[in-house]
């Protein structure tokens, strides 16, 4: 077995070669021609709140925006949403979009709804803002809300900056978006419990609504990657008959556990890779600066829906609720699956990279698909070196085989903490007596 320093002067190796033969980003955002002028805009739109908005309980509402750029049934409409915000009729979202080439007197259809988290979500109200050379410049907007039953409750406070537009917009074929990625980062306590490690009572499970996606994977469900009918443990999992249909409902019971929304789940956006590797790793820098990001894995399925993932690691129930299907909950098809690691290489100036792979039993996504993940994440985080590399890459081989040994010395001493904990549970059973109910 390889040296954990000869590993990770493979990895440089690898981020130097990336970094020096980069492929050229998403076609709708890529630099081409610059024509002379444009009839379209550029906006940047920020969806600042709401004022006395319709209420979706008896008392209040747990309002968040949903906007599209076009119909809401179509896949490839462009689409954003807001975090939630809990128990309040005048919510602050304060969230950012950027969109490119956008046709003057585009609409875009604002919905409001209330997050309901035992239901489907209730619809509170719709409103609409036209987007085009009227609304040239800096802008403040006051749109009313038209609730289902057609009357007029509340309002949506909208900024725009509107500018012709200019540079690569100008040389795309259709409206696109700039960013930033949305995410939700959904804490479970219970899990953390479980998963603790030098006593962080947490474990994070995140959602990224990454652009572009059906740009790159297309809108056919049949050219997505499949589960994998050579694996076992997905014959079992997908199985036509009782035990089958109990698994897959159990994997739905823990996605929306694990990604249900509540008051301690976080909402925000990342730009580029910097943000991105604060997000996953800020809190664990902060106690120890010099940890070897390398060695952190997390397992992770994109659906159309975005990007589902978590960290993942030897001890029982935080590997247990790593699964991809689970991930992807339930999905009988994926666009892609595997691990992925972000680190900044101390060789190349501490920029960020992600290295990604198609490690995934369930779905063995095809390796021919890796340029299309690599497309995918230099289009969603601007400076963000990517490396994707196949499950069976002899280096990935090498890097999986000493991350396990470190998770196996952590899974070691978690082993004798839940004994310890365990034993010490007995005993206090035994000795305490029967309580009146």
């Amino acid at each position: 077995m390889l040296s954990l320093s000869s590993i990770q002067e493979k990895i440089s190796s690898l981020v130097h070669r990336h970094k020096n033969t980069a492929s050229e980003v998403v076609e709708t955002v890529q630099e081409a021609t610059i024509p002379m002028a444009s009839k379209n805009w550029d906006f940047s739109i920020t969806f600042v709140g709401g004022k006395d908005v319709p209420r979706g309980d008896i008392l209040s509402s747990d309002p968040y925006l949903e906007a599209y750029l076009g119909n809401p049934e179509d896949p490839l409409t462009l689409s954003f949403i807001t975090g939630v915000h809990w128990n309040t009729l005048n919510p602050v979202w304060d969230a950012r979009w950027e969109l490119l080439n956008v046709t003057d007197e585009t609409e875009l259809e604002l919905y409001i709804k209330d997050k309901d988290k035992m239901k489907e979500d209730t619809p509170l109200g719709k409103a609409v803002l036209v987007l085009g050379a009227k609304l040239e410049g800096t802008q403040e907007h006051f749109l009313d809300i038209v609730r289902p039953d057609g009357r007029v409750h509340g309002q949506v406070i909208v900024h725009t900056t509107g500018t012709r537009s200019y540079g690569k917009s100008t040389s795309l074929s259709k409206p696109t978006t700039a960013g930033p990625v949305r995410y939700s980062r959904h804490t479970s306590y219970a899990a953390g419990v479980l998963t603790a490690e030098n006593r962080k009572f947490e474990f994070y499970a995140y959602r990224l609504r990454l652009y572009h996606l059906y740009d790159i994977f297309g809108t056919d469900v049949s050219q997505y990657n499949g589960w994998n009918k050579g694996y076992p443990a997905a014959q079992k999992i997908f199985a036509d008959n009782y035990e089958g249909s109990q698994i897959r409902q159990a994997l739905h019971n823990q996605h929306g556990y694990l990604y249900r929304h509540g008051r301690t789940t976080l909402y925000n956006a990342v730009a580029n890779g910097t943000e991105l590797g604060g997000l996953l790793h800020g809190d664990r820098l902060k106690k120890d600066p010099e940890q070897d990001l390398k060695m952190v894995v997390f397992t992770y399925s994109i659906i159309p829906k975005g990007m589902y993932f978590s960290e993942t690691g030897a001890a029982f129930f935080q590997d247990f609720m790593s699964k991809h299907a689970m991930h992807a909950n339930r999905a009988t098809e994926v666009m892609f699956s595997g691990e992925f690691r972000v680190f900044r290489d101390e060789n190349h100036h501490g920029d960020w990279t992600l290295m990604i792979d198609n490690n995934s039993g369930t779905y063995s996504p095809r390796k021919e698909d890796l340029p299309k993940v690599k497309k995918l994440f230099e289009a969603n985080f601007p400076g963000l070196t990517v490396i994707t590399l196949d499950h069976e890459d002899p280096v990935l081989k090498d890097i999986r085989a000493e991350t396990k040994r470190i998770e196996a010395e952590i899974a070691a001493r978690q082993k004798q903490r839940f004994s310890l904990f365990s034993s010490m549970s007995s005993k206090s059973e035994e000795s305490s007596s029967p309580q009146e109910i």
